[in-house]
């Protein structure tokens, strides 16, 4: 098979599932792993994809957002770890707040089994079936729901939070750069980010590290506003 015939079998590949292992492209390609890696390396030198631990990635466009299935669907090793570092930054009778997304989805299920006594807020609508313990006191944001993404936003989101103290907030984000801070591609989540941080005492990055030293569109948080927890220490 020709390079050119490999790498789009590579494309098609990706486009179909946004990511695939060296195994799943040999696969389709029929081609060795040394072959693989070099066309891979091709075709992220031309930004066509994304070189990750054993595999690579479509390369998503800075003001692309995925919907919450395909991404609950990825990293999850990954997610899990960070959420057994952030349960460890709580405490009995902490103020929260759980920011939407699925790198804080795990997070959900360590406090709900944990015993601990806490009063939690969240502008998730999928958080919510995860923390139904009896020790939790939970509030709900009012406001618009992005069903992209589950996410309450809008200016009664942000009007209700601005009434509100933590002790810790702990957010999500698309994309994570030292210099540039953290990012997401909606400007009106960000607007919620930005409020909840606000309004808390430590604010905590959850962040998968295939996030890190990435772009998008909006930026909601400078780096010495937040700490980046992420599952490689």
């Amino acid at each position: 098979m020709l390079a050119t015939e490999r790498k789009e079998k590579i494309l098609a590949l990706l486009k179909e599932q946004r990511a695939a292992t060296l195994e799943e492209l040999s696969t389709v390609t029929e081609a060795s792993v040394s072959t693989l890696r070099r066309d891979l390396n091709e075709l992220e030198e031309e930004n066509f994809l994304r070189r990750v631990h054993g595999g690579a990635e479509l390369q998503q466009d800075f003001s692309e957002e995925l919907s919450i299935l395909e991404k609950s669907s990825k990293n999850v090793q990954e997610k899990e770890k960070i959420a057994a570092l952030a349960f460890a930054k709580i405490k009995e009778g902490d103020i929260i707040y759980l920011d939407a997304g699925t790198t804080v989805t795990p997070l959900c299920h360590l406090l709900n089994q944990s015993g601990k006594r806490l009063t939690i807020v969240t502008n998730s609508i999928s958080h919510l079936p995860r923390l139904t313990s009896e020790n939790l006191i939970v509030y709900l944001l009012g406001g618009r729901v992005k069903k992209q993404t589950d996410a309450i936003i809008g200016s009664s989101a942000i009007a209700q939070l601005s009434t509100y103290r933590f002790n810790l907030a702990f957010i999500g984000a698309n994309a994570f750069d030292k210099e540039l801070g953290a990012m997401t591609p909606d400007s009106e989540e960000a607007a919620v980010k930005a409020q909840a941080i606000q309004q808390s005492r430590t604010s905590y990055l959850l962040l998968d590290s295939s996030k890190i030293g990435q772009t998008s569109f909006v930026k909601f948080a400078d780096s010495d506003q937040i700490e980046l927890i992420t599952e490689k220490l």
